[in-house]
């Protein structure tokens, strides 16, 4: 038989760690929601300069710019092929299920199929994981919290188009999860630089530019390489706050499942209890007789 004391304590104990995971919960959901409007008001900015990109790009099939692939790159000074670059986006804090579990996975896989990298952790649980592993980083940033901020993101974007410039890297990939829904992102690795070219097309439409071709694609191109990674940023921590809102609600569920299992335990051990004690006074008056 249990003791009821103890029971009574675990509950107690179950009890205080429900309001815990469902304020945590509670605070997922409210950060989900203030992402999820900057998500959603930056989309369709990205989506439609994305789009004029593709458009430019389709026109002028025989424009050149560095930050396209199919241009012709430099190699470093002893000859060699520059190594790939690789931002790894994770979050500063747990509690949010599998969120950093299926990054680390997806980064890894990039990692074996790529020995020559140059690594940024932005998140403090990628940057743990890369570490361990003894890979060194170009970049670690510690400090965002799952919040996006504009102007760290624009000087990291710039630092990232100076190395590719530079020829100090081939590419620059990012490892994060992309959001779909408030219950629902994936993980990826999605390339950022060499900007991909559209394919080409036997009528290519007719585009007019002010200023000049060079100046506009240029502008276009930083811009929109600018866009891309803020928006992969964006919609990764919007589907963190998504995966700890998750992962809290179902803690919370659990608890109550397990509050309503132990209160059952006790009912029953209570019950055999009284039983107990009516069958000893019951006996103790037949032995009286």
């Amino acid at each position: 038989m249990q003791n009821l004391r103890a029971l009574r304590q675990r509950i107690r104990s179950v009890e205080s760690t429900k309001k815990i995971t469902r304020a945590m919960q509670m605070v997922a959901g409210a950060k989900l929601r203030r992402l999820q409007g900057e998500y959603v008001s930056f989309k369709p900015y990205a989506q439609r300069l994305a789009g004029m990109t593709q458009r430019f790009l389709a026109a002028h099939p025989e424009f050149q710019h560095p930050l396209l692939e199919q241009t012709k790159r430099g190699q470093t000074l002893e000859g060699q092929t520059p190594p790939v670059g690789l931002i790894v986006v994770s979050s500063d804090t747990g509690l949010c299920g599998t969120y950093n579990e299926r990054v680390s996975e997806a980064a890894q896989r990039f990692l074996q199929e790529n020995p020559t990298r140059l690594v940024v952790t932005i998140g403090k649980k990628a940057n743990r994981v890369i570490s361990r592993q003894g890979i060194p980083r170009a970049k670690e940033i510690l400090d965002w919290g799952g919040r996006l901020d504009p102007g760290k993101a624009a000087a990291l974007a710039s630092w990232m188009r100076e190395l590719y410039l530079g020829g100090q890297v081939s590419g620059w990939w990012i490892a994060a999860t992309e959001f779909i829904s408030a219950l629902s992102w994936k993980a990826s690795v999605s390339r950022l630089l060499p900007v991909e070219r559209p394919a080409p097309v036997s009528f290519p439409e007719r585009i007019i530019t002010e200023p000049g071709r060079k100046a506009f694609g240029d502008e276009l191109l930083h811009r929109f390489v600018d866009s891309q990674f803020s928006w992969r940023l964006l919609s990764a921590f919007t589907a963190e706050h998504s995966a700890r809102m998750i992962a809290m609600k179902n803690a919370t569920e659990n608890a109550s499942e397990m509050i309503d299992h132990l209160t059952l335990v006790r009912n029953k051990a209570r019950q055999a209890y009284i039983t107990k004690e009516l069958i000893e006074v019951v006996s103790g008056a037949e032995a009286l007789k």
